[in-house]
C-alpha cells in the first residue's frame, strides 16, 4: 500500500449517550475509526452493539434524545474547484449537513429498501430529487442521468422503471434503486447498513457484487455495517469488531479472519455457518449483550467470556497492539496474562479457510 493514502473520515474518541425513560444509556464508548479513499471498512457486531448509531453520527442524523458527550467526526472532501476542506460534522447544524453532506458527499443505503423509498413517488423522481436539489441539475439532464444510474445498478428496461412506484418492484430491484439514489450525487463515501439482510441469498450476492463494482469504477470509500462475517470476507479491506458500544478488535481482513485475538471475535467467527462442519449445531456466543443502562466496571464482555481473567471484573482492557494495523482490547494480550488459545474447532476452521484461499490464489 502506498504512503499516499488520503484520509477521508476520522472518528476520534466518540462518546454518545441516549436519554430514555429508564435512564441514560451510554451507547457509544470511545470509538475510533479511520477510513481512506477507495477503501472499505466493515463494522461488525451483534445487534445493539452501536454500529448504526456510530454511522448516524457521521450522517448527522442522530435521534433527538442522543447527546454526543465527547469526540470528533472529521470528514475531508474537495470542493468543485478542487480545494480541500475538513469539517467536524458534530459541530455543524442539521441544515448545513443536509445542504453539504447528506446524499451529496456521504450517502447511506439502509437495511430495508421500503423504509428508504417514498411509496407515493415514482422511482425516477426519487433518483432525480437529489441531483436537482444539490446541483440544480436541469430536469431533462437529471432524467437522463437517472436512466444511466438504473442501467449502472443492473436494472433492465430503465426507462419503463423510471415511471414505476416502489411497490411494483421486487425487493432486490428496490435495493438496487436505493443504491442508484445513493450514487446519484456522486458521493465520496457510501455507508451500507446491512444492505442485504432483507434479501434472499442469491440476490444478496448480486447486491454485494454490485456495490464492489461501483466502488471500483468510481473510486469511492465504503463503510459496511453488518453482523454477517460472511459478507465482510467478500467486501472489506479493514474490519472493526464492535461490542457494547466499543471497538474491541480492529485489523486488516486477513488479521481478523486468520489471526483473531479477542474472544468475542473468536465467537463471531465460530458462529459463521459452515457447510462442511461436522457439528450438528451452530455455535452461539453464550449469554446476551449487556444492558448499557447499568454500566459496570471492567470488561463488558467478561460475563460471556469463558477466558475472562480476574482483572476483567475490575478494569476495562486497553487496546493492545498486535501489529501496525492490528489491535485488540483484551487482557489476554497483557504479557502477564496466562496463555489462552483460540478454540480448537476455530483453529481447524481457519486452517481450512487459509487452504481454500491459497487454492484460489487470493487473500480471503
Amino acid at each position: 500500500m502506498s504512503e499516499e493514502r488520503e484520509q477521508i473520515l476520522k472518528i476520534k474518541d466518540l462518546d454518545i449517550s441516549f436519554k430514555t425513560t429508564a435512564g441514560t444509556v451510554h451507547a457509544i464508548r470511545g470509538v475510533n475509526i479511520d477510513l481512506y479513499k477507495g477503501e472499505t471498512v466493515a463494522i461488525v457486531g451483534e445487534s445493539g452493539s452501536g454500529k448504526s448509531v456510530t454511522m448516524k453520527a457521521v450522517m448527522g442524523i442522530l435521534a433527538s434524545n442522543a447527546t454526543v458527550t465527547n469526540g470528533t467526526v472529521e470528514f475531508s472532501y474537495h470542493h468543485a474547484d478542487g480545494s480541500p476542506e475538513t469539517v467536524n460534522i458534530l459541530e455543524k447544524d442539521k441544515k448545513w449537513i443536509r445542504r453539504h453532506i447528506n446524499g451529496k458527499r456521504i450517502a447511506m443505503v439502509f437495511q430495508d429498501p421500503m423504509t428508504s423509498l417514498d411509496p407515493t413517488m415514482t422511482i425516477g423522481k426519487q433518483i432525480m430529487e437529489g441531483m436537482i436539489w444539490h446541483f440544480k441539475t436541469p430536469k431533462k439532464e437529471a432524467w437522463e442521468k437517472a436512466v444511466e444510474l438504473l442501467k449502472e445498478v443492473g436494472i433492465e428496461d430503465p426507462e419503463k422503471r423510471m415511471k414505476n412506484y416502489p411497490h411494483q418492484l421486487s425487493g432486490g430491484m428496490r435495493q438496487r434503486v436505493v443504491i442508484a439514489i445513493a450514487l446519484a450525487c456522486n458521493p465520496d463515501l457510501l455507508i451500507c447498513d446491512e444492505p442485504t439482510t432483507a434479501l434472499d441469498v442469491t440476490i444478496q450476492a448480486k447486491i454485494i457484487e454490485l456495490i464492489k463494482r461501483v466502488q471500483k469504477e468510481r473510486g469511492i470509500s465504503v463503510i459496511y455495517i453488518t453482523h454477517d462475517l460472511g459478507v465482510v470476507a467478500k467486501v472489506a479491506d479493514y474490519v472493526n469488531v464492535m461490542y457494547a458500544g466499543k471497538i474491541v478488535e480492529k485489523g486488516t481482513i486477513n488479521e481478523i479472519f486468520y489471526d483473531p485475538k479477542h474472544p468475542y471475535t473468536w465467537g463471531l467467527l465460530s458462529a459463521m455457518p459452515d457447510l462442511d462442519t461436522d457439528d450438528e449445531r451452530l455455535y452461539t456466543i453464550p449469554g446476551s449483550p449487556p444492558n448499557l443502562l447499568k454500566e459496570k466496571p471492567g470488561d463488558a464482555f467478561a460475563p460471556r467470556n469463558k477466558y475472562a481473567l480476574e482483572i476483567d471484573e475490575k478494569a476495562d482492557p486497553p487496546m493492545f497492539q498486535v501489529s501496525d494495523t492490528h489491535y485488540a482490547a483484551t487482557w489476554l494480550l497483557d504479557p502477564r496474562a496466562p496463555k489462552a488459545e483460540m478454540p480448537k474447532e476455530l483453529k481447524t476452521r481457519i486452517e481450512k479457510m487459509k487452504k481454500e484461499a491459497n487454492a484460489h490464489g487470493s487473500g480471503l
